[in-house]
């Protein structure tokens, strides 16, 4: 009796593979199961392993020892995803708009997205009204977390690479839009 209610309780972990005797016998028979991770993500993984690198305006892209923001998300890309993305914020801008899956409103944004931005203004939305919104001047860019935060760079006493969130905070309105850097 004992006998045939262990063999009961084994089939079910032979058919369907739960517990560790289903992933033994899984393995066993050639099959090995693997998390895939998204190209957005391994571009996540590869930004924050340089939280706190220091921040310098027009680092050197030979080095990984100090970024800008431009740099910093060249840097993220390349080793994510394979990607070499130009070499400033502006022609970054370019290459994602050529793309062409971009939004204005950072709330549609996925993980992975980069985030462009103008110049630093104040800390109100007021302070941004009169931006020329046709064609503004892009100076700064960032990478899209979720959940309302981004991963970026932008200056010494902000302590480098770090996450931010974004809304009712200036980053918000200085958003001028974001997109997908995946063909």
């Amino acid at each position: 009796m004992k006998k045939q209610i262990a063999v009961a309780l084994m089939i079910p972990a032979l058919l369907f593979g739960t517990g560790s005797l289903g992933q033994a016998v899984t393995e066993a028979a050639g099959y090995r199961s693997s998390t895939v991770v998204p190209p957005a993500q391994k571009v996540i993984q590869a930004g924050k392993k340089y939280m706190g690198t220091p921040y310098l305006f027009g680092s050197d892209r030979s080095t990984t020892a100090t970024f800008d923001c431009s740099d910093f998300v060249r840097q993220a890309f390349k080793e994510g995803a394979g990607i070499i993305l130009p070499g400033n914020s502006r022609t970054q801008a370019t290459y994602v708009k050529k793309i062409g899956k971009t939004t204005t409103n950072w709330k549609h944004l996925k993980p992975g997205d980069i985030m462009f931005f103008v110049s630093y203004n104040g800390t109100k939305a007021t302070d941004y009204s009169k931006r020329t919104k046709s064609d503004p001047r892009i100076t700064h860019n960032a990478i899209y977390l979720g959940n309302g935060k981004m991963l970026h760079t932008y200056s010494n006493k902000s302590g480098g690479v770090r996450v931010d969130s974004i809304a009712g905070k200036h980053w918000e309105y200085r958003f001028v839009f974001g997109g997908s850097a995946f063909k």
